[in-house]
């Protein structure tokens, strides 16, 4: 059986990772409190997932956001043993190099690229099991939204997207998983809360570079449906 780190195991991705991964492979759920010793041991696979995913707060705390994503991406590609280094990123690296969430996630991956075996998954507008956070998380649970409500996400399920890179690990390069399509939050807001707050830029999570046979982003509305009841 393949030995697998997931570095982030208790975050939003690391958490679907470990859940779909837990009957599959040798599973080493890698935390803060046990980084120190797992980074001594020998992996067929390592899975980033410790970066952070909150685009207000990188703006806001853009050096931290460095140390959190670019420093620590070199920490664990340079100083940990695997055959097979695998970082989940952002389709934000390739759209939206023009804020601090983008561009470090796009100097990350510049690190990883070094190695021509290694694959990099650029993930879109996730939901499911855990969120905690993002815009549709503010949506649901009545929050002031920080973008404009017109904005659109190419919204996946978190443990489809979990599934994916884990049945794709032989793959290298940069793959790009989210839905093909996009839903607004105006839309999505329907029946949730009729009057939303909002301020923000406009913004529009998508990408035509996705991997086939993706879902559709419509998928969300039985997600909302469900954690309505």
């Amino acid at each position: 059986m393949k030995k697998i780190a997931i570095i982030g195991a208790e975050g939003f991705v690391g958490s679907a990772l470990c859940r779909q991964a837990k009957d599959k492979f040798d599973l080493v759920k890698v935390t803060r409190s046990n980084y120190e010793i797992c980074k001594n041991q020998k992996y067929d696979f390592v899975i980033n997932t410790a970066m952070p995913s909150r685009r207000f707060w990188a703006l806001n705390n853009p050096k931290k956001d460095v140390v959190e994503t670019i420093l620590k991406t070199a920490e664990i590609f340079y100083e940990w043993k695997y055959d097979k280094f695998i970082q989940i990123s952002s389709i934000s690296a390739g759209i939206q190099k023009d804020i601090p969430y983008g561009s470090h996630k796009r100097s990350a991956e510049v690190i990883v690229e070094k190695d021509e075996n290694a694959m990099i998954v650029r993930l879109g507008a996730l939901y499911g099991e855990g969120l905690t956070k993002s815009a549709l998380f503010d949506l649901v649970n009545h929050n002031h939204i920080y973008v404009d409500i017109q904005s659109e996400y190419n919204y996946i399920d978190v443990d489809f997207a979990a599934s994916w890179i884990l049945n794709n690990l032989d793959l290298k390069g940069i793959k790009e998983i989210g839905a093909r399509d996009t839903v607004s939050l105006l839309t999505l807001s329907k029946g949730i809360w009729e009057n939303p707050t909002y301020e923000g830029k406009f913004e529009k999570i998508h990408t035509d570079l996705v991997e086939c046979n993706m879902p559709s982003a419509k998928e969300v509305i039985n997600y909302l449906k469900k954690i309505k009841r």
